[in-house]
């Protein structure tokens, strides 16, 4: 029986891709809980897994082997242009997601419609979209439902200026008493939302604890990691 305050629990979760190496695990048989209150900074060195990872904790992506129990309304990664689709108007993609999500479709679309800012757009199929306006519906979408666990793959906001600095207001009012699993290589912003950390290393989640002594544990590694291929390209020469 899981503890009540657990919202997301990986049970050996594995997923692998095909390369021109032959199949690679990123994630291996991997065991982890994430618990309510405490926003987890997931660190890792590029094409680690971090993405795949939150991709599968959000439902977007399925696990090779294993479970990822959710035991609370999760949000997809915010922003993530994947969750709608183009051949639908931005309105039916908009009542579509509430359905889904089991939230009032009225009150969905008034708060799409009004952040997303695409005036008559928002009638027309999403194919005509420019990206950015792709990108402010799906956030938009995003913010309006409400979640127990957000879930940010590096992209925290979208579009210009303007809109970014509402993008961090509108998020930082929705995510106050929420979860929050990131990913981001601002440590502005890692500082900013999240209280933990964890590294997602050799297919494996390790060394989780608080946000300062994780980042700089993994800060240390990558900086060991660089300075030992820096010696052996010298050393070549």
């Amino acid at each position: 029986m899981q503890d009540a305050s657990v919202v997301i629990a990986l049970r050996d979760v594995s997923k692998a891709f095909r390369s021109k190496k032959g199949m690679k695990a990123v994630l291996d048989r991997v065991s982890f809980d994430f618990v309510a209150g405490q926003n987890v900074a997931i660190f890792g060195a590029n094409g680690s897994g971090k993405s795949t990872l939150l991709r599968m904790i959000s439902a977007m992506e399925l696990p090779d082997s294993g479970v990822v129990h959710r035991m609370a309304r999760v949000s997809y990664p915010l922003g993530f242009a994947g969750a709608i689709s183009s051949s639908m108007t931005g309105r039916d993609n908009v009542r579509f997601i509430a359905r889904v999500y089991g939230c009032d479709v009225a009150d969905v679309e008034r708060f799409v419609q009004d952040f997303s800012e695409l005036g008559r757009a928002y009638d027309l199929p999403v194919s005509t979209y420019a990206n950015s306006m792709r990108a402010r519906l799906s956030y938009g979408v995003s913010m309006a439902l409400a979640c127990d666990v957000y879930v940010v793959d590096e992209m925290l906001a979208v579009g210009d200026m303007d809109f970014k600095r509402k993008c961090l207001e509108v998020f930082t009012e929705r995510s106050r008493g929420a979860t929050i699993l990131m990913t981001s290589s601002s440590t502005t912003t890692v500082r900013r939302f999240c209280t933990h950390g964890v590294i997602l290393r050799d297919g494996r989640l390790q060394d989780f604890g608080e946000l300062q002594e994780v980042a700089a544990r993994f800060t240390q590694a990558a900086d060991a990691i660089e300075e030992a291929a820096t010696e052996a390209a010298d050393s070549e020469n």
